[in-house]
């Protein structure tokens, strides 16, 4: 059946809800997991003036500390689970990283902020993205944090 998932995550509550659930269909099937961490480029999301210039630098490697944190916390969770991985921390826009690293494994599980109207489409959804263009098969763990409207329903 599935032998290599992969767990795309970006470190927000619902994407560590992603890969426990990733980890634990990974611990039933006897798969291993590939994390991915997906460094996304600042470019048109953050207007650069000559004076931020001298922080690009700075921020451009916190952001890369913060995916490697990332990582180590998903990959403690797959040592403590005894799940095979490998972790990858790559850049790119993130649907099209994921999507290009999807080829490689039987299955990607990755969660759903589950945002609606306006954030939806401000924001856009990476994981609507890979559903609709993803060469294997996607499972979508749905994700609503504590308290919100859906999950006292």
């Amino acid at each position: 059946m599935y032998q290599s998932l992969l767990l795309p995550t970006d470190g927000s509550p619902a994407a560590e809800a992603g890969v426990r659930e990733g980890l634990r269909l990974a611990k039933a099937l006897g798969a291993r997991v590939a994390f991915l961490y997906v460094l996304e480029p600042l470019g048109p999301r953050l207007l650069l003036g000559p004076e931020t210039l001298p922080y690009h630098q700075a921020l451009m490697e916190d952001m890369r500390n913060e995916g490697l944190a990332t990582l180590d916390r998903a990959t403690r969770m797959a040592e403590e689970l005894g799940v095979g991985f490998e972790a990858h921390l790559l850049e790119g826009r993130a649907a099209e990283v994921i999507l290009k690293e999807a080829g490689k494994y039987d299955l990607v599980v990755m969660a759903t902020h589950g945002r609606t109207g306006l954030d939806a489409v401000l924001l856009g959804s990476v994981t609507q993205e890979v559903v609709r263009r993803s060469p294997k098969p996607v499972l979508v763990v749905p994700y609503r944090a504590k308290g919100s409207e859906a999950a006292s329903r």
